[in-house]
């Protein structure tokens, strides 16, 4: 599971550039940020620093003499899941950045770096505003409880016109939509929705019951990123939500694997 939450002890950023003046100069603005900046000219030097320290983030250049940074990425996640790398890149290189998302790297940045994108991902930034839209109390419960101790900002509404009226007041970046509310089912919900806030990225809520999946599916069809299912394995979807924004930060609009999805 990816974990969002950051405390001082967390703040250990590793970077990896073959490029001295690029080490340099990254080490300098995220230590002017907080952060304990850790070096390295290799992916060989990185895999080995990874092997006796966990760090926050690593930021890792794709091209280096040796081991790539896509290769130093995959042998350093074998061993640390969590690890939260982002790829750098001066090439356009649009097949490995789609695989090095698929394996679970954060994002795939273009050099020259946007250096707002990297303060903000290496902090993790979960000031992500999320909406659930659930009914029953005790499902909505879990789903807020799960996102919040990862520090995400997450509203809950129980009805279809509640939604309605938060969404017009407020921007979220995500929405948990389920399938099987009462008085307009999800994927009128999902359509009302969209014709607000375009750019929504809303993942649907199943049941067992094979006509709100039904529904699920049809608003998936209709650019919904995917479906959940209950009861949720909280983990996965934290893992979900992290993909989903590195795949946004990094220009890559594929949507990506999700859990429960059919």
């Amino acid at each position: 599971m990816q974990n969002h939450k950051t405390t001082a002890t967390d703040r250990k950023v590793l970077i990896v550039d073959d490029e001295a003046n690029m080490r340099k100069t990254l080490a300098e603005i995220l230590r002017d940020e907080g952060y304990q900046v850790t070096t390295a000219a290799s992916g060989e030097e990185a895999v080995g620093l990874c092997r006796t320290n966990r760090f926050q983030a690593i930021l890792m250049d794709v091209r280096m003499p040796g081991i790539d940074g896509v290769e130093a990425f995959r042998q350093i996640h074998r061993h640390q899941e969590d690890a939260r790398v982002i790829l750098m890149s001066a090439y356009s290189i649009e097949a490995l950045k789609e695989s090095a998302l698929d394996d679970g790297a954060i994002a795939f940045l273009p050099k020259p770096l946007d250096l707002n994108r990297v303060i903000n991902l290496v902090a993790e930034a979960t000031d992500t505003a999320i909406l659930v839209v659930e009914h029953e109390e005790e499902t909505a419960a879990v789903l807020q409880k799960g996102l919040r101790e990862q520090g995400y900002r997450v509203t809950v509404a129980r009805s279809p016109e509640d939604a309605l009226k938060l969404v017009e007041q407020i921007q979220f970046d995500l929405i948990f939509l389920e399938a099987s509310l009462p008085a307009m089912n999800g994927l009128n919900l999902y359509l009302a929705i969209r014709r607000i806030t375009p750019s929504v990225v809303a993942i649907m809520i199943a049941g067992l019951d094979d006509e709100f999946a039904t529904i699920a599916k049809e608003a998936v069809q209709q650019n919904a990123y995917a479906i959940v299912k209950k009861p949720f394995e909280i983990d996965l979807i934290l893992d979900m939500l992290c993909r989903i924004m590195g795949r946004r930060i990094s220009g890559d609009h594929r949507k990506p694997p999700m859990p429960g999805a059919r």
